[in-house]
């Protein structure tokens, strides 16, 4: 293996070990050197890849980005009319927070870990957040669009941030119950929106 390759399957075996470690323990509760153990790399490889925790942080946040909103959108590509890709969004969320271990949203359990609202942390958040609105308000408008006599009196941005306040809610009271009934409960209160 060359060079160039070995230092990317570190970073990868650093980043998957990031991840692993983030999930399950949590930011503050998670050192550097336990990370470098369990990666199985030398701390100068480590640091010249990620020149601080938060670097490495940073990369977890803008990865778990790409790949949630990527499957939340493969989710609803499956789904044959706008009511359903409307719906799909929540729904794709509670299959997603079992596969996790219902340990919640990477970015609000950050956010609740760095204090700083300048922190490039809790922006990377925000951008995730950011990007579901932008897909909730996009299915929002698709659906007012479908069957004007129907919904055509709906606000496509005032669902949208109801949607949003509704699948936060539902995931945090998923993480504090260790269930599925708060999401559940969301998926209810987001066809009433609408319906």
């Amino acid at each position: 293996m060359n060079a160039a390759k070995e230092a990317q399957a570190a970073r990868a075996r650093i980043l998957e070990t990031a991840i692993d470690l983030f999930s399950n323990q949590g930011y503050r509760a998670t050192g550097i050197n336990e990370v470098i153990t369990r990666s199985g790399v030398a701390k100068a490889t480590f640091y010249n890849h990620f020149p601080t925790k938060a670097d490495l942080c940073l990369a977890y946040l803008q990865s778990r980005n790409t790949t949630e909103l990527n499957s939340i959108r493969d989710f609803i590509a499956k789904k044959r009319t706008p009511w359903s890709r409307f719906l799909g969004v929540i729904e794709s969320l509670e299959s997603w927070l079992k596969h996790h271990n219902l340990r919640g949203c990477a970015f609000l359990n950050m956010v609740a870990e760095e204090p700083d609202a300048k922190s490039p942390l809790r922006k990377e958040g925000k951008k995730h957040y950011e990007g579901m609105r932008a897909l909730i308000r996009e299915l929002a408008v698709e659906l007012i669009e479908s069957d004007p006599p129907h919904y055509g009196k709906l606000d496509a941005d005032a669902i949208t941030d109801e949607y949003m306040v509704i699948i936060g809610g539902s995931i945090a009271l998923s993480e504090v119950y260790h269930d599925t009934w708060p999401m559940r409960q969301g998926m209810d209160m987001v066809a009433r929106l609408v319906d």
